[in-house]
């Protein structure tokens, strides 16, 4: 048996030393930077370098004079933000303080006409000089006018405002009394001119004949069509000073609105350009501060978003629109009467389902369309008449009777039919069917054969009131937007015949309205919905052959009729540029003079589309409708109207409405083409 071998133990010195060096380690710097310079961070080294001075690490390596830091990113977002909001703050500041010397040099210079007015009339114009002859100082003397200093003052007292309003008033009276000027003059008001001015309505420096004859305006060509509120309340809580039914915005946006129709004149002490920003300004920052469960609060905006299309901001507006009809259904009722309230909600309704039929939209908040048109309000009587109005001097035309309320009435019952058209267009009862249809016809004709005669646009050349030319106008826009989406679909030729006839009929109608509206008022002086009217016909006439129409001069009757428009409303241009691209589409010639009815300008972009309508066209979308027709409206569409002529043309029995369709049916047989139909 074997052992392997016992080797030696090892010696001494071959064994390991513990006092032995070890390896060399990273030396860590003592401190890091948290913002290392340029040179580490691309290294990805730890820096411990400080801004100016360099770091260790470029120092060891010879490069001490390229160590550069860079200022950290997150740094100099917190930077600028702080910055950005400093900026800001002193901006608010800068604008406070200029807004508070624009109203303290206002107000001095409103001081400054009291001392002279004192001084002209006489009456107490010895006893000032001898007050300045005296040393007394100008506070004293304001005070003992009766007026507060300008200086830390914002609303003066119901005396000092009664004063005031008749040291204005006689510091003006000659002026007055030669133009006629007054409101109470202008719109048949017996109330006197002290209750008028007790309360201060507005911080805009015009004088009491300017503000009426900016209401005056309103009150003329935009109230009867667009009813927002109760001019009887509304009248009633102004010459009190109450704010029960008018309150300091409703009046500047009422002045503000006014604006758009006052044409400047020689002996005006400012042009509408400089009034018309200030009352808006005013009307804004007042109506931030009101009780949003006032009528007056829905009706401001309403009448802010009046403005703002005319002022070509659409988009804009149209939150204000939403705003006044959602804030209806905030009111307290028990606090009003429910006739102001139900001219209120139903006025502004109206307004909202007609900007939705223009622009192809559903409504905000409608009503429901089981609910009564003016249950409580009382009618026009035999002494309710309207004027026209268009200057001071204008307050001794003939007079009318009005019939303001009666076609707010019928106005709002026309737009409860829209409604049901937008609904069954817009998909939220089911397919667009031939039965639906012909159900939406009917319910036009029944409210056009129920109308008063009182509202009555006949063949004879008597000149009507503008809010009855528009309530005709606006029906036959919404035949002519009920039967045009048809004509794109796949019908047999005879049926598209049938309701292509029907539907240039209907617009020939509404044209002639139109054309009648610009020979008895012009369109210088109309609501900014009525042009919506005018190029909605003139568009379906320009695009169906029709035997009884020029084309060329329909385009230049539509054209001129906006350029007349044009200085009340700024979306006329882009309205224009819309109508244009139609014309050229269906190969119609421009007028020669094209360029100066356009007022040098023939292209908008379509951000200035969006403003003028929410679209870049007013055009109906077609192609979006057709796609909600039932696939068996074709087939059924014949023998739906077949009966329907046969159900409604006939001398059977029926109800009074069935009554009333027949009689208008057998008037209008030549004009609807009733005979073709059947045969």
């Amino acid at each position: 048996m074997s052992f392997p071998p016992i080797l030696p133990a090892p010696s001494s010195h071959d064994a390991p030393s513990a006092d032995a060096p070890k390896g060399r380690k990273r030396r860590t710097p003592s401190h890091v930077s948290l913002n290392a310079c340029t040179a580490c961070k691309r290294a990805r080294a730890k820096c411990d370098g400080e801004a100016p001075d360099p770091c260790s690490r470029c120092v060891a390596r010879d490069v001490a004079d390229q160590c550069h830091y860079e200022v950290h990113v997150k740094t100099a977002k917190e930077d600028m933000v702080r910055r950005i909001r400093t900026l800001e703050q002193q901006n608010a500041a800068l604008l406070g303080s200029m807004e508070e010397r624009e109203r303290a040099i206002r107000k001095k210079d409103l001081w400054i006409e009291t001392f002279f007015n004192a001084l002209k009339e006489g009456e107490r114009g010895p006893e000032v000089v001898a007050m300045l002859q005296a040393g007394q100082s100008y506070d004293q003397i304001v005070e003992w006018l009766g007026q507060p200093p300008y200086a830390g003052i914002t609303h003066l007292s119901p005396s000092s405002e009664s004063r005031l309003s008749r040291m204005a008033r006689n510091a003006d009276a000659r002026e007055v009394l030669e133009s006629t000027t007054s409101y109470e003059t202008a719109m048949d008001l017996d109330a006197s001119p002290e209750s008028q001015d007790s309360f201060k309505w507005t911080n805009v420096d015009v004088t009491n004949a300017q503000s009426h004859h900016l209401m005056a305006l309103y009150f003329t060509w935009i109230h009867p069509v667009h009813m927002l509120f109760s001019e009887d309340h509304f009248m009633g809580s102004f010459q009190k000073g109450s704010n029960t039914y008018c309150s300091i915005s409703l009046f500047n946006a009422i002045c503000a609105l006014g604006c758009l129709f006052m044409m400047d004149r020689e002996k005006q002490r400012a042009s509408s350009n400089i009034l018309f920003p200030r009352f808006l300004k005013e009307a804004r920052n007042e109506v931030g501060m009101e009780d949003r469960t006032r009528p007056t609060f829905a009706s401001t905006y309403a009448v802010l978003f009046l403005i703002g299309i005319s002022s070509g901001e659409a988009r804009k507006a149209s939150a204000y629109l939403r705003l006044a009809a959602e804030s209806i259904l905030h009111i307290d009722a028990s606090k009003y009467d429910p006739a102001a309230l139900e001219i209120t909600s139903w006025g502004i309704h109206t307004l909202n389902i007609a900007w939705a039929g223009f622009t192809y939209q559903k409504p905000f908040a409608p009503v429901s369309s089981k609910a009564t048109v003016f249950k409580n309000v009382k009618f026009d009587t035999n002494q309710d008449f309207w004027q026209p109005y268009q200057h001071p001097a204008d307050a001794t035309t003939t007079k009318m009777h009005s019939h303001a309320i009666r076609t707010a009435k019928e106005l709002a019952g026309l737009n409860r039919i829209i409604m049901n058209t937008i609904n069954v267009y817009c998909g939220s009862r089911g397919p667009v069917t031939a039965q639906s249809i012909l159900q939406l016809y009917r319910k036009y004709l029944e409210w056009k054969a129920g109308l008063p005669s009182i509202l009555d646009v006949g063949e004879d050349d008597s000149q009507k009131l503008p809010h009855v030319y528009f309530l005709h106008a606006y029906y036959h826009v919404a035949l002519c937007q009920l039967f045009q989406p048809l004509l794109y679909h796949r019908f047999s030729q005879t049926t598209l015949d049938h309701i292509k006839s029907i539907t240039v009929q209907t617009a020939q109608d509404g044209f002639k309205i139109l054309q009648a509206y610009q020979q008895s008022w012009s369109y210088r002086y109309q609501v900014p919905l009525q042009l919506f009217c005018l190029v909605h016909i003139c568009d379906a006439l320009v695009r169906f052959d029709t035997p009884e129409i020029d084309k060329p001069e329909l385009v230049e009757f539509c054209l001129k009729g906006l350029h007349e428009a044009s200085p009340s409303f700024s979306f006329v241009g882009p309205l224009q540029f819309m109508f244009l691209q139609t014309v050229r589409e269906q190969g119609v010639a421009t007028p020669a003079n094209l360029h100066e009815l356009m007022d040098g300008r023939t292209h908008y972009g379509p951000e200035d589309l969006l403003d003028a309508c929410e679209r870049v066209t007013y055009v109906q979308p077609i192609e979006i409708l057709l796609q909600r027709f039932d696939p068996g409206i074709s087939a059924d569409f014949e023998p739906e109207w077949q009966e329907f002529i046969e159900s409604h043309g006939s001398g059977g029995e029926g109800s009074s409405d069935d009554i009333k369709v027949v009689h208008s049916l057998r008037q209008a047989r030549r004009s609807m083409q009733i005979g073709s139909f059947v045969n």
